[in-house]
């Protein structure tokens, strides 16, 4: 029966009936009418400080603004999104589909180079590689430079607080304290009120596990459950009362883990869906020493739960093949656009050089003019060879400034001196051909004035 109700919830999740949020909907219209720098603000208050919000809701609203930064060709905005709607897939179980739309996110990124949407995307690239430690931690590194200088203060202390947790697994304590000291820091200079527990519990887990002080983070712990957890976001509310049951749990509090483990399935419901395979897992390690019939229980249900968020993760790829689909027929819109334009400036710099060949035989017969224009006419072509060449140039040196120097560099010491050559011969020839056509119709004027005296 019970599998039967998860399917049943599972399928009304995934109908195409968007529910409405009339906070989320003034959020979005606040977004449509702002500049792109509020929008960026904006766009973190839409999808993780509206507590009402489903997971799946925030999926929604997610593409509805992607759909707009993409009709009002904001690509500041689109990868902004793109790159967060990646990252609420990767913290819903889909860590492929996530990390593919943080990529493509990454290199709209790279051409606009804001540096706070570019912190943003290496930190939800982090999360999504969150199971490899190696890429986990580049991601993490080149966040936190692009985010130390713009005033994102949120996604700042997200970064240190993921960068604690970070060295934390890898036993490195030092490092560890030192971000979560960074990050509390932070909280409290910027009154970063919805962080705030969440890096008083990386204090507790850095103290108790990598430093064995174990009484100060039993006060660090108390310290962050003094606070009104409850009003924090679903998915921060869980964090904190779920790392709060497993340090009770370890500590030997069963009871205690068990309060706190309960309190954060209070806030399940919309929290992200691998939040439930956690408390899940917390139940079960709970009751194994003491009730075998529950452990067995949140045993199924923890499977169950596995096993729906892998369909989920199903459907969503076909949701996130429509955006790449999306993406992929505007991109191959622009570029039609730009190979019509390239072949419009190349008929255009043909017949440019045709006419002018034309005319510098028959009608331009100052030679000023026709070196002017014949200096007009190399340039055109060989600035059109280098407007070819630039964007094969960006993708062999990745947009590396110092390589790009160089070749462009190399390219100009083949092609001015080639340049100065034609240009040479080019005027030289035209010179002389209108020279000879001025010799033949001044002779022929000899001639019939010398034929009118006889």
């Amino acid at each position: 029966m019970k599998k039967i109700i998860i399917l049943l919830c599972f399928i009304a999740s995934m109908l195409p009936v968007f529910a409405q949020n009339p906070k989320a909907d003034s959020v979005v219209n606040a977004i449509i009418n702002s500049e792109t720098n509020a929008r960026l603000r904006l766009v973190g208050y839409l999808l993780y400080d509206i507590n009402e919000l489903t997971q799946q809701s925030r999926v929604d609203y997610a593409k509805k603004v992607l759909d707009f930064a993409r009709k009002e060709k904001d690509r500041i905005l689109e990868s902004l999104i793109t790159a967060e709607l990646g990252y609420i897939l990767a913290i819903n179980g889909n860590s492929l589909q996530g990390a593919e739309l943080a990529y493509t996110a990454l290199e709209m990124a790279q051409k606009h180079k804001n540096k706070e949407v570019l912190g943003v995307i290496y930190q939800d690239l982090a999360i999504c590689f969150r199971n490899d430690s190696a890429k986990h931690k580049e991601f993490l590194l080149k966040a936190l430079p692009n985010l130390d200088a713009p005033t994102d203060y949120t996604s700042l202390t997200a970064t240190l607080s993921t960068i604690s947790r970070f060295y934390g697994s890898a036993n490195k304590g030092d490092s560890a304290l030192h971000y979560a000291q960074r990050s509390y820091e932070l909280c409290l200079s910027k009154k970063i009120d919805a962080d705030l527990p969440v890096s008083i519990i990386d204090l507790a887990y850095v103290h108790y596990y990598n430093l064995n002080n174990r009484a100060i983070a039993m006060e660090y712990i108390q310290q962050a459950l003094r606070l009104n957890i409850d009003l924090l976001s679903p998915d921060k509310a869980v964090i904190v009362y779920k790392r709060a049951a497993k340090l009770f749990l370890d500590d030997g509090k069963a009871d205690s883990a068990l309060y706190y483990t309960n309190q954060a399935s209070g806030h399940l419901a919309k929290a992200r869906f691998t939040s439930t395979l956690d408390v899940y897992d917390l139940y079960k390690n709970i009751y194994s020493n003491t009730n075998k019939d529950s452990a067995v229980k949140y045993y199924k249900a923890y499977d169950v739960t596995k096993d729906s968020i892998d369909k989920m993760s199903n459907a969503q790829q076909q949701q996130i093949l429509g955006i790449k689909k999306d993406l992929e027929i505007e991109n191959a819109a622009l570029q039609r656009k730009q190979n019509i334009q390239y072949a419009l400036l190349a008929f255009g710099i043909i017949t440019f050089v045709i006419l002018f060949l034309a005319f510098s035989r028959r009608h331009i017969t100052n030679t000023k003019v026709i070196q002017f224009l014949g200096v007009v006419a190399l340039l055109v072509v060989f600035e059109f060879l280098n407007l070819l060449l630039h964007p094969f140039l960006e993708r062999i040196t990745h947009h590396n400034p110092i390589f790009m120097l160089l070749a462009l560099v190399c390219i100009a010491a083949l092609l001015v001196p080639l340049h100065h050559k034609l240009e040479k011969w080019a005027t030289h020839k035209l010179v002389e051909k209108n020279k000879q056509i001025r010799l033949a119709s001044a002779k022929k004027t000899i001639e019939e004035l010398e034929k009118n005296k006889l």
